[in-house]
């Protein structure tokens, strides 16, 4: 069944002063079934969507869709992209019904510590629908890499990683999990602000001077925090 499974993979960048997303597609990646640009709202829905499986959220009277919505107009810490990767059966038309998918967001913000904005990996998503498929979330690393190198990097020019965090007590899940998975695409835990945070962990993807990622091995850490409006990494580790 895997074997007839077509992933679509696209970044989409978010603009809010015209309230949509555009693609940006990848020559690695087949991306033609995903729409060149998709409404902020409609994108919002998507993801909330996607985050009744990973997140077991149940988008109650559409409070997920209108916090994602809500996100994506954010001028304080602005997301200002969102990585899809969608799995479809061959006679599949409509970019909606997919049967797999991984999706993720990068936020841009100075997390009250910084001098300078940088990228967070926020809101990563398994939206498994079926067994036996590999996970798009390899494709997922590998075109948030791409997009920020390539990309990102020429409207922030002191961008030197990429950032993210996992929290201590999910509601699903185990963080030790992540904790070993995301090493394996460059992530080390650090302490932000060099504080010890009660509810976070934090993890960082250097880049060298040429932004090319640089793989480093995890060193664990434990630091006091504020509260967010946006969902760290998978909470269900399971689904990854």
């Amino acid at each position: 069944m895997s074997s007839s499974i077509t992933y679509y993979s696209a970044i989409y960048n978010i603009l809010p002063s015209k309230n949509i997303a555009s693609r940006i597609c990848f020559p690695e990646y087949e991306c033609d079934l995903l729409p060149r640009e998709i409404g902020l709202r409609e994108l919002a829905d998507l993801v909330a969507n996607m985050q009744k499986i990973c997140f077991k959220d149940k988008n109650i009277d559409n409070e997920n869709s209108e916090r994602i919505y809500n996100m994506f107009l954010n001028k304080h810490d602005p997301t200002v992209a969102v990585a899809l990767s969608l799995g479809y059966d061959k006679e599949t038309t409509d970019y909606t019904d997919f049967i797999d998918g991984g999706s993720a967001t990068i936020k841009m913000s100075k997390e009250n510590t910084f001098t300078q904005r940088q990228p967070w990996f926020n809101e990563v998503c398994r939206s498994k629908r079926m067994e036996g498929n590999k996970s798009p979330l390899p494709i997922i690393m590998d075109m948030i890499d791409k997009y920020i190198t390539e990309k990102l990097s020429k409207r922030y020019k002191n961008i030197n990683g990429l950032y993210l965090y996992v929290e201590k007590e999910p509601e699903h899940g185990d963080p030790e999990v992540l904790l070993r998975y995301y090493p394996k695409y460059g992530f080390k835990e650090f302490l932000l602000g060099g504080e010890v945070d009660e509810e976070y962990y934090y993890m960082k993807k250097c880049y060298g001077k040429d932004l090319s990622p640089v793989r480093k091995t995890k060193a664990k850490s434990t630091r006091v925090s504020k509260k967010r409006k946006t969902n760290s990494t998978v909470k269900k580790a399971a689904s990854i």
